[in-house]
C-alpha cells in the first residue's frame, strides 16, 4: 500500500472514529440529561403528591371540625330552649292546677335547678365553641365574637326571667294576667330579639364555613 492510500485510510478511520465519538458523546449527554430530567420529574411529582395529600388531610380535618361545631350550635339551641320551656311549663301547670304550698315550693326548687342547668349548658357550650377559633379565618372569627356576645345577652335575659319567675311564683295565682304578660314579653324577645339575632348569626357562620371550605 502506498503512502497516499495509507494516509487516505488513516483519514477515513479518523473521521469514522470522530463521528462515532461525537455520536457517543451526544448520546451520553442525552442520556445524562434524560436521567436528570427523570429524577427532577420524579422529585417534583413526589412533592406535588405530598402537598396534595397534605392539603387533602387539612381540608378533611377542617371540614370535620366545622361539621362538629355547627352541629354543636344546633344541639345547644335545641337543648337549652327545651330545658327552659319544658321545665317552666311543667312546673307552672302543677301550680295552676293545685296552688298548694307544696307545689309552689316544688316549682321554686325546680326553677332554681333549671337555672343551674341552663347556666351549665351555656358555659359548657361557650367553652367548647372557643375551640373553633383555632381553624377560623378572620371573617369567621368576627362572626363568632358577635355570636358569643349575643349568646351572653340571651343567657343573661334568661337568668333574669327565671329569677323573676322564682320571686313571683304566687303571682301566677293572684295576678295571672300580669305574669302572663311578662312571660309573653320574654317569649317575644326570644323570638324577635336576641334569639332571632342568634339564628341569623348562626346562618352567617354556616355560610362563611362553606366559603372557607371552597363550597359554593
Amino acid at each position: 500500500m502506498d503512502l497516499v492510500a495509507i494516509i487516505s485510510t488513516s483519514a477515513l478511520v479518523t473521521a469514522v472514529i470522530n463521528v462515532i465519538g461525537v455520536f457517543w458523546i451526544k448520546e451520553r449527554l442525552k442520556q445524562s440529561i434524560k436521567h436528570e430530567y427523570d429524577q427532577d420529574l420524579a422529585k417534583l411529582k413526589s412533592e406535588l403528591e405530598f402537598d396534595l395529600d397534605k392539603q387533602k388531610k387539612l381540608y378533611e380535618g377542617k371540614l370535620s371540625i366545622y361539621k362538629k361545631y355547627y352541629t354543636l350550635m344546633d344541639s345547644y339551641t335545641a337543648k337549652s330552649r327545651k330545658a327552659l320551656f319544658d321545665g317552666f311549663q311543667t312546673g307552672i301547670i302543677d301550680v295552676l292546677n293545685d296552688p298548694s304550698d307544696s307545689n309552689t315550693t316544688d316549682y321554686i326548687r325546680n326553677m332554681l335547678a333549671l337555672q343551674g342547668d341552663v347556666s351549665e349548658i351555656f358555659l359548657t357550650f361557650k367553652n367548647e365553641i372557643n375551640g373553633l377559633r383555632l381553624e377560623a379565618g378572620e371573617k369567621l372569627l368576627k362572626l363568632l365574637d358577635e355570636y358569643v356576645i349575643s349568646l351572653e345577652i340571651t343567657q343573661e335575659k334568661t337568668v333574669e326571667f327565671l329569677q323573676w319567675m322564682n320571686a313571683n311564683a304566687t303571682k301566677f295565682i293572684t295576678n295571672p294576667e300580669e305574669t302572663n304578660r311578662i312571660s309573653q314579653e320574654y317569649m317575644a324577645t326570644e323570638l324577635n330579639g336576641e334569639g332571632k339575632k342568634l339564628i341569623d348569626l348562626q346562618n352567617q357562620i354556616f355560610l362563611e364555613m362553606r366559603n372557607e371550605l371552597g363550597i359554593v
